[in-house]
């Protein structure tokens, strides 16, 4: 619909400049440039509204895409880095396990060699190999990506933008194939190269696999896990933050108890409840009526209800404030409520008193309940109850006084890991009259939500709250009816996504490099049985031999532990965004990592330092 503008007086102190803007660049335009421009628009403002001068008025510009995608940037950023390292650990392994194979191929290749085949052919196999490896993968991991995407509306947060529109395009598959090649490249390059290296002769001579350059191929598998280690160590790092930081999140008291309480809104058509005593006289009528329905315990009525983010923004002046200098205006989450609100979602009253029914009927002295950090804030110790504030800039002017009669506890007026805002309560009934000469401003307020405490299952009142509202008029329609659980539970969707999805990154992680880690310590051992046999034959005990092999395993874990936790120095910090309360050098999941990767070291090295110390020695020596 068309906006439409009233005119005002330029000395009007209601002028209202609260409003967002879309507008197309000419080509060529910098944003610089439109920044430039909005800044004069905005002195031209102020010099046409003298009366305003001493507000500070700011424009802002942002291109759509910042505007979209911008609260979702740290995470999006996150889950890449963390896909990034989850496939350079899958690479790493792979390329681990290639050596590996290629290191029992070494007798096939020497003969090869001698019978003649040229080594670019024998590098040409292992890539051919490798590659084919990376393509059967990419396929099932596309095939698969299809199966999560259309599920991806489901698992995926709201807050998530243009959330229907994710989908496998060309681009994808474009990017998929360069993967396929880079990654089946990369992996197979190391055992490729080794094997090009290859001595004939040593490679057909007896016991060849402890010359020196099967003792370099055990050094380098010995590096790929270390690195593993090291990236995993990054992944739990993180895992273990946003496990802390969600932790805190949950134990986060929102200032009200969720728990049995039923909510849905109304929005009063305007032809139908033209003034505020209509409005009033229909929420009251909807009260009595609702509070002889069975399990109700207190009903009540508000503009705004807690966690859903919605704020009613009201410019205020307390009595008796003195700003500071350079502080800009003061404005509070405004609330207009109507019934037993403070009841029914368990609000406690810390001073004062609630509001008597008296003070919802029209004329009634101007009151207000302000919230604990209102009260802290703007009345510094002094005693709030009998203290008036006043809506606009300056506590001198003309419009009406507000009486203080209550403080409440503070409440949290959005997600729970956002900051707590001042609020001040109103009732209903007064709605226009704390504008004085501006209350046409505001006109008839009909939209509320209704909020119903419970002895039991809330969801149970659903039908019957319907019932009861459409028994009052047929021609409402009630909205959003769901419980305050639900939507404390809806807000912490992200932040739950975000901990889950990182976290599956992180035990994939841990699972690769804890396969690493038995490969090489599996090979090492198969490749040391001989000299396993004539230790043990000269005295050596199964003991020792075990520890002997759980040591190695904790050597390799140790190292890449210590890298991981030096690189995790510098990469944290991109969590900031995402954390809440908690630090990025948070101790307890720095140390929850390290004990995790450790223990499960030690029981990926433990079975094949088992297997080393059951080695029966005359077998093995005979076998030789």
């Amino acid at each position: 619909m068309p906006m439409s503008f009233t005119s005002v007086e330029k000395n009007s102190e209601g002028d209202n400049f609260d409003y967002s803007l879309v507008a197309r660049l000419k080509p060529g335009v910098s944003r610089e440039q439109a920044q430039a421009d909005i800044g004069r628009v905005i002195a031209g403002i102020q010099a046409t509204y003298p009366a305003n001068a001493n507000l500070e008025l700011h424009g802002y510009f942002r291109t759509l895409k910042e505007e979209t995608v911008r609260d979702v940037r740290p995470l999006l950023n996150v889950l890449l880095a963390a896909v990034a390292l989850v496939l350079l650990i899958a690479c790493v392994n792979l390329a681990n396990l290639l050596l590996v194979r290629a290191a029992g191929r070494r007798r096939e290749f020497g003969v090869r060699l001698a019978l003649g085949a040229a080594r670019r052919a024998v590098l040409r196999q292992l890539l051919t190999e490798s590659l084919l490896l990376s393509l059967l993968g990419g396929l099932a991991g596309i095939a698969l990506a299809g199966l999560l995407v259309r599920s991806a509306a489901v698992g995926l947060p709201d807050s998530l933008p243009r959330l229907n529109e994710i989908a496998i395009r060309w681009p994808m598959f474009v990017m998929a194939f360069a993967l396929v090649v880079l990654t089946g490249t990369l992996c197979g390059l190391a055992p490729a190269l080794a094997c090009m290296k290859t001595d004939i002769l040593d490679s057909l001579r007896d016991g060849s696999q402890n010359s020196g350059q099967g003792r370099s191929q055990h050094r380098l598998r010995s590096l790929l896990v270390t690195v593993e280690v090291a990236l995993a160590t990054l992944l739990l790092v993180a895992s273990g933050l946003l496990l802390r930081s969600f932790a805190w999140m949950l134990a986060t008291n929102p200032g009200f108890h969720p728990q049995h309480v039923l909510t849905a809104s109304l929005a009063l058509p305007v032809h139908d409840y033209p003034t505020q005593q209509k409005v009033d006289h229909f929420y009251r009528a909807l009260q009595q009526n609702l509070s002889t329905l069975p399990g109700v315990k207190a009903i009540g009525f508000s503009s705004n209800i807690p966690i859903v983010g919605s704020n009613s923004g009201r410019l205020i002046a307390p009595e008796g404030y003195v700003p500071s200098p350079g502080e800009g205006m003061l404005i509070t989450s405004n609330y207009l409520v109507q019934g037993d609100y403070f009841q029914a979602l368990h609000i406690p009253l810390i001073r004062g008193r609630y509001f008597d029914a008296s003070e919802e009927q029209d004329g009634a002295p101007l009151v207000a309940i302000v919230s604990q950090s209102f009260a802290e804030q703007y009345f510094h110790g002094r005693d709030p109850i009998g203290l008036h504030v006043k809506v606009g800039p300056r506590f001198d002017t003309d419009m009406p006084a507000i009486t203080v009669v209550g403080v409440v506890g503070d409440i949290k007026q959005g997600p729970l890991d956002q900051p707590t805002v001042v609020q001040m309560y109103e009732p209903l009934s007064q709605a226009d009259a704390d504008l004085g000469p501006l209350s046409a401003m505001i006109g008839v307020v009909g939209s509320m939500d209704v909020v119903i405490r419970t002895d039991g299952d809330p969801t149970a009142l659903a039908a019957a709250l319907e019932k009861t509202i459409h028994e009052l008029d047929p021609s409402l329609a009630v909205s959003h009816v769901r419980t305050m659980d639900e939507i404390v539970s809806a807000t912490e969707s992200s932040r739950r996504f975000n901990t889950v999805i990182v976290s599956a990154f992180a035990a994939i992680a841990l699972m690769l490099s804890l396969l690493g880690v038995y490969g090489v310590l599996a090979y090492s051992v198969s490749e040391r049985t001989r000299e396993i046999a004539v230790r043990m034959a000269l005295g050596a005990t199964r003991n020792l031999v075990l520890l002997r092999t759980l040591r190695y395993a904790m050597m390799l874990a140790s190292a890449g532990i210590s890298a991981g936790l030096i690189a995790s120095l510098g990469l944290t910090h991109f969590l900031s965004s995402l954390l809440y309360d908690v630090k990025p050098l948070d101790a307890f999941a720095i140390l929850g990592a390290v004990f995790v990767l450790f223990a499960c070291a030690a029981l990926a090295g433990w079975l094949p330092a088992h297997r080393a110390a059951s080695v029966d020695p005359m077998q093995a020596l005979r076998t030789e």
